[in-house]
């Protein structure tokens, strides 16, 4: 599963922090973000949150990391985690569907 992180300033052609980033899957659809977070943990200070459509909204789809590279590599695992239990494929279009 191929994960791109784009930073939203780039992304949205607008001004944001330089720590604020959105999680792009291969069809370069934003399907989350990953942020440092003034309210988190101070040894876990990025949030990430997974917002892709076809997974259903849950407290179960964000978290705190303590580096960029962790929260992404949280991020695949959980978002790899809620394809697989449903067992979910892209189709011809490429989205994920039931099979």
């Amino acid at each position: 599963m191929t994960l791109i992180l784009k930073s939203c300033s780039s992304y949205y052609s607008k001004p944001w922090s330089k720590n604020d980033y959105v999680v792009l899957n291969g069809k370069g659809q934003v399907i989350g973000r990953i942020m440092l977070h003034p309210q988190a943990p101070k040894d876990q200070p990025r949030f990430w949150t997974i917002t892709a459509l076809e997974q259903p909204p849950s407290i179960d789809n964000k978290g705190y990391s303590t580096t960029r590279e962790e929260a992404m590599a949280d991020f695949k695992k959980l978002r790899f985690r809620y394809l697989r239990s449903f067992n979910l494929q892209r189709d011809r279009s490429g989205y994920f569907r039931s099979f």
